[in-house]
Formats: structure tokens, sequence, C-alpha cells
């Protein structure tokens, strides 16, 4: 009984003010085949909303003047891949580098932390030089599980390189503090929940700050400060901001006009590492489709879209997660759907 009542609640009462950041939410965020549009946009103030909890954030009026398109690839099929060993997530993207169109790798890792090692860049004016940017250690850009007054700090190199010659190296030293949560509104109408993380950045002896909002799908918005000590609250002066909405994930759609809306039990069920969710949408949808585990934390987002009718198929990986019953929920419209489906290591 108590078990029926858990899942009667967790099907009709999923909001949750504070969101907890994990290994699995980045790395699905960022499992190769997946993208992100990143918007830059030059502007002189923005409203950060407060510390603490209960923030709405309304970043629906959010500009561009720029874009690039970062796509989600696998390190080791990258041309640069032995300059970063140990990295498990890669990027790449077609934008700008010192004021040049170029080509860059990003080469991450998530283990506990997500952090930067570096990237590999080759600009368009000077095709036969590479360019490295080295991390020593690793940047963390987040404290695994991350949420609210989460904290750290760090001091590592950066190294540039060109053609494997060092040419400068550069002391950072940063700290980061998760000071708010609350609900984030993007261009498009989509909301998500989110944390506010303060970075407060030092390298060579010029401090830097920005505020960036980031949530659970890969939805981010960053703004820069123009003050090392910019207020905590309210509306602050800043050089530009950057943002995009959640990561496209790496979900195809597999045949033509279904009748109904539905939600299929999920294949291999149960499985280990990773499974198959099937949906059909008869009529196009904005379609949110979330994990969530039998305590009603949620636990990645799959799908956060508008999608067109059709049948699609979503891949969920529990690599990162423990064994056990695990909750998929389907919204697309009116309809609402959840299936139950067990990992077992």
């Amino acid at each position: 009984m108590k078990n029926v009542t858990l899942l009667v609640l967790l099907c009709t009462t999923l909001s949750f003010a504070q969101i907890t950041l994990t290994n699995t939410d980045l790395s699905n965020s960022f499992a190769p085949g997946n993208s992100a549009t990143t918007n830059q946009f030059d502007a002189t103030t923005f409203n950060i909303g407060s510390p603490g909890g209960g923030n709405n954030w309304d970043f629906s009026g959010l500009q561009s003047s720029s874009t690039f398109v970062l796509q989600c690839v696998d390190p080791a099929t990258t041309p640069y891949a032995n300059e970063f060993p140990g990295a498990n997530l890669g990027t790449y993207s077609q934008a700008s580098y010192s004021g040049e169109d170029a080509n860059i790798w990003g080469y991450l890792s998530v283990n506990g932390v997500f952090g930067t090692m570096g990237s590999a860049i080759i600009t368009d004016s000077h095709p036969g030089n590479l360019i490295t940017l080295k991390n020593n250690p690793t940047a963390i850009e987040a404290q695994l599980p991350m949420t609210f007054n989460t904290s750290w700090s760090q001091t590592y190199i950066r190294t540039l390189s060109i053609n494997g010659t060092p040419i400068s190296q550069t002391s950072v030293s940063i700290d980061i503090t998760v000071d708010a949560y609350g609900t984030m509104t993007l261009p498009g109408g989509a909301s998500f929940e989110a944390l506010r993380l303060r970075e407060s950045t030092t390298k060579n002896s010029v401090t830097s700050v920005t505020y960036s909002f980031l949530s659970k799908n890969g939805a981010h918005v960053t703004a820069d400060a123009t003050s090392s000590n910019p207020p905590t609250s309210g509306v602050i002066d800043i050089s530009g901001y950057s943002w995009n909405v959640a990561f496209t994930s790496s979900v195809e759609q597999i045949s033509g006009v279904p009748s109904d809306f539905s939600l299929s039990q999920n294949y291999p069920n149960p499985f280990n590492p990773s499974t198959k969710i099937e949906y059909s949408i008869p009529e196009a949808s904005f379609v949110q489709l979330k994990v969530y585990d039998v305590l009603g934390n949620e636990v990645t987002q799959l799908v956060n879209e508008e999608q067109s009718v059709g049948t699609y198929r979503a891949y969920f990986s529990g690599s990162d997660l423990a064994s056990g019953l695990y909750i998929a929920k389907l919204q697309a419209g009116e309809y609402t759907k959840t299936i139950k489906m067990t990992l077992l290591k």
C-alpha cells in the first residue's frame, strides 16, 4: 500500500522548486548526438533575482545577435583526443575565437565533478596551426551532486600552446557558490527549475564575476558582470549574456502518423544500463519526457520541446544510477502517462 500511495503522489504532484544536478544529468545532456544553439548578446543590465529560493526568473525577452551550435560528440572520435586523455565527454562547434572563425573541440570529464579539461582550436586563417588550451588540473564547472548552497574553490594553470609549443601560462582562481534556486522562463515560453551560480574568477590579479542559471537538462543562461563585486540581487550592470534552451536529446522519429497518444513500456525492462522508451503523439504538441526516482526526485529530462506528429524513441542510460525502480513520465498537450522501469545492475 505504501508503494501504491507513493506512486499515486508521484504521478499527480511531481513539482519541486529545488533541484539537484547529478552525474547522470550532465552525462545525458552532453550525450553524443545531442546539440544546443548558444545565443549571445551585448547588454548593459540584467536582473539576477535574489539569493535563496522562490525566484521566478523571466528570461523570455532575451535577445540574440550571434549564435553557434554546440554539438556533443564522443571525444575518442575527435582528431585531437590524444591531447586530452581521460576526457569522457566532448563538444564541437564552429564559432569565433579571438575574432576569427574557428573549429573548436571541447574536452570534458564527469566523475563526481563536471570539469573542463581544455580545447583544441583550428582557425580558418591559420589552418595549419593547432591551438590548445589545457587546464591543469581540470577546471571544475560543477561539484556533483550540486544543489542550493553547494560551493567550491580551485586554482588551476591554463596553458596556451601552438603546435605543441607552450606560449603562455595563466594561473586561474575560482570561487563558486550555488546561492539561489527557482524557475526560469526562456524565449519561446519553456520553463525550467534552475540553480543560480555565482562565480568569481581571478586571472593575472584581475577579478571578474558571472552569474549562471542552470537546469537539469542543460538549459543555461550566463550574465557577465562589469563589476568585480556586483550586487547579489536585483538589476546589475553587465557586458553581455549568453543562453541556450535545453539540449536537443538523441530522440529519433521512427514512424509516421499514430492515431492516439501513447507511452509504451520501456524495452528492455529490467535494463542495465540503458533502455529505450517509445511514445506517440497524433498532433503537434509540446512534449516533456522526464525520469524520476521513487522518492519523486527528477533524475533527468529526456525531451522538452515542440514535436510534430509521429512515434518517437528516446534513449535513457542509468550508468551512474543505483539499481532500483524509476518512473518515466510523458506530458504531451493534455495527455499524461507514467511507466515504471527497473534498473538491475
